[in-house]
């Protein structure tokens, strides 16, 4: 790939999937693909928001940012 792209565009690094952050993180994309969401499971307009949150400012918040992203 280096030899394509140059030294300076391609990086490889080490990922540990066996910590607790990533292996959370590949069960969150298992489930979204699978379209099973942890609950509580928020949607707008049939849209996933927030899912897995058992914070509700934290559901507010991603529910706010949701809507304030879709106003043009």
């Amino acid at each position: 790939m280096t030899k394509e792209f140059g030294l300076e565009s391609v990086d490889f690094k080490y990922v540990d999937i066996s910590s607790p952050e990533v292996l959370d993180y590949i069960d969150d994309v298992n489930n979204i693909v699978e379209n099973r969401f942890p609950l509580p499971y928020v949607s707008v307009n049939k849209k996933p928001v927030a899912w897995g949150l058992d914070d509700p400012e934290e559901i507010f918040i991603k529910i706010t940012n949701f809507v304030n992203s879709q106003v043009k």
